[in-house]
């Protein structure tokens, strides 16, 4: 396998592209990557994806600490390729809290020089065959068809409004979105939101307060702390790591 594992650090991103795909596995803080049009914002548990070929822009916060794989073309020659890898499109994934921690626990092993470069590519490679099932995912049921429908239309309003233009009760509702999506509707709508504040510090000028009560928020303070739960830095200093004021 033709396989680069590094533990890096950013300070600030460049517009490029490369002919190798690249695996970031974010280890501290955060990064706002537009890959030709998809914008995400990449941190803790979640694993994202570049293609080979794909132009692409990162804006990183201060203390930004990726786990990196470039991945050559051919570098499996035969052995299992990720699923991940398959379809060389862009892709943001959540990744399942036990194997986070083997992600993380691999990052501080490569950062203290424990175990060779080599092996700890084979390892994460090894746990990424465990993000995606190699299985055909089965068909939806018609149920679960009107809940994605629903957790794609933003998940807005209480879940007692999107079980019923879902037409399901609100138990069974709950349950087939988690069973869907991998998160609870409440979690769906709070990645959402913290996703959509994130953009709006980078890319707009809008007072902090002002991005708050646009997204919901009764006061400010409340938005600052559920802000740093997600990121581990306040809006200000995810702002200012951006070349931003705020």
């Amino acid at each position: 396998m033709s396989i680069h594992l590094e533990l890096r650090s950013y300070r600030g991103g460049d517009r490029h592209r490369h002919d190798y795909s690249q695996i970031l596995l974010p280890m501290q803080g955060a990064m706002r990557l537009d890959v030709e049009g998809h914008r995400s914002v990449v941190s803790s548990q979640c694993v994202a994806i570049i293609p080979r070929d794909h132009e692409h822009d990162f804006e990183p916060t201060a203390d930004c600490s990726m786990l990196i794989l470039d991945v050559e073309a051919g570098a499996f020659a035969g052995e299992a390729e990720p699923a991940l890898l398959r379809d060389l499109v862009p892709s943001l994934t959540r990744v399942e809290p036990w194997l986070w921690r083997m992600f993380r626990q691999l990052g501080a092993e490569v950062e203290a020089g424990a175990c060779r470069p080599g092996d700890a590519a084979r390892m994460a490679m090894a746990g990424l065959q465990l993000v995606v099932p190699s299985a055909m995912p089965r068909p939806l049921s018609r149920a679960e068809g009107r809940v994605i429908d629903v957790a794609r239309s933003r998940g807005a309003g209480r879940v007692a409004e999107m079980a019923r233009t879902a037409g399901l009760g609100q138990s069974r509702f709950h349950a087939l979105f988690r069973a869907t999506t991998g998160q609870s509707p409440k979690q769906s709508q709070l990645t959402r939101l913290f996703d959509e504040a994130a953009d709006r510090l980078v890319t707009t000028e809008l007072p902090i307060s002002e991005i708050a009560y646009a997204l919901g928020y009764q006061n400010a303070s409340s938005f600052n702390r559920q802000f740093k739960r997600r990121f581990g830095l306040t809006p200000s200093e995810f702002r200012a790591a951006s070349g931003r004021d705020g």
